[in-house]
């Protein structure tokens, strides 16, 4: 016997909420499997699903009380007001990015060229794509399977940009006029207070870094002065706790450039903007 959507999300919640998953992806994948707008469920939370959308719906539920996230549920993520392909090859896109795509595209406009350094799913490479227009970006990742769902994203999104497979910056000899990366940044410290959907199904490679999440960093900021241009900017995300650590990092290898920092929404420390003074 179906449900309305009010039945459905109610017995999915108590469901979830049981196990200790998050109970807000049973609304997320109805509105994806729908096609709504958060809106558009409220208002329609007296109908009746069909029978197939019931059967689905029961699916899903059974992914998402085993932890896995949502997104992968239905194959899809937000960003930037876009939806991204994404699959547990790349990172789920988080509203945090968001910010640091944002300060690049304010400051970015006369730029020419562009790296996404580790860009997963492509979904920074691709905003900043539609945002500065006329810069040619480049997209790259040490990952093959990551890089087929940025070209999916690229192509159903109609960006045009170049994809390169790269071990940082190994393969990529060139210089750009701004560099964006989300590098990964936790600790193996901290894998027992991590999300479980995001230690169960979102890829290692992606999230954890050694020396207290700092290695990547130590190489990028090592390998920063060959590859970007005079006068052009490099923007990280990073951990809460580790400004401190990269301060220290980028005034011991990068002598005479500048480290602006920035707090997100929730007043934590998590930008970081390097330039040659």
């Amino acid at each position: 016997m179906t449900k309305t959507i009010q039945e459905a999300l109610r017995w999915a919640s108590s469901l979830l909420g049981t196990a200790g998953a998050d109970a807000d992806g049973a609304r997320y994948v109805l509105e994806i499997r729908l096609d709504w707008s958060p809106s558009q469920l409220q208002l329609h939370a007296r109908d009746a699903l069909t029978e197939a959308q019931w059967t689905q719906f029961e699916a899903d539920v059974a992914r998402l009380v085993k932890f896995e996230p949502a997104q992968y549920v239905v194959g899809v993520a937000p960003f930037f007001g876009d939806l991204f392909n994404v699959t547990p090859a790349v990172l789920i896109p988080r509203f945090d990015t968001e910010e640091l795509v944002a300060w690049a595209a304010a400051e970015q406009g006369q730029a020419t060229t562009g790296l996404d350094l580790g860009t997963g799913s492509g979904a920074i490479g691709l905003t900043l794509a539609k945002q500065l227009p006329s810069v040619a970006m480049t997209l790259s990742d040490v990952s093959p399977a990551a890089l087929a769902v940025a070209q999916i994203n690229a192509n159903r999104l109609r960006r045009a940009v170049r994809l390169v497979e790269s071990d940082m910056f190994a393969a990529l000899p060139e210089r750009f006029d701004f560099i964006v990366s989300n590098l990964p940044y936790i600790s193996h410290a901290e894998e027992a207070v991590m999300d479980e959907s995001t230690k169960r199904y979102e890829p290692a490679l992606a999230l954890y870094a050694d020396h207290a999440g700092l290695a990547l960093f130590e190489r990028f900021v090592a390998a920063l002065p060959a590859h970007l241009n005079a006068g052009g900017a490099a923007y990280l995300e990073f951990g809460y706790h580790q400004r401190a650590a990269l301060a220290a990092l980028v005034a011991a290898q990068l002598p005479g450039w500048q480290a602006e920092f920035r707090r997100d929404l929730a007043g934590q420390d998590r930008m970081l903007k390097l330039t040659k003074e």
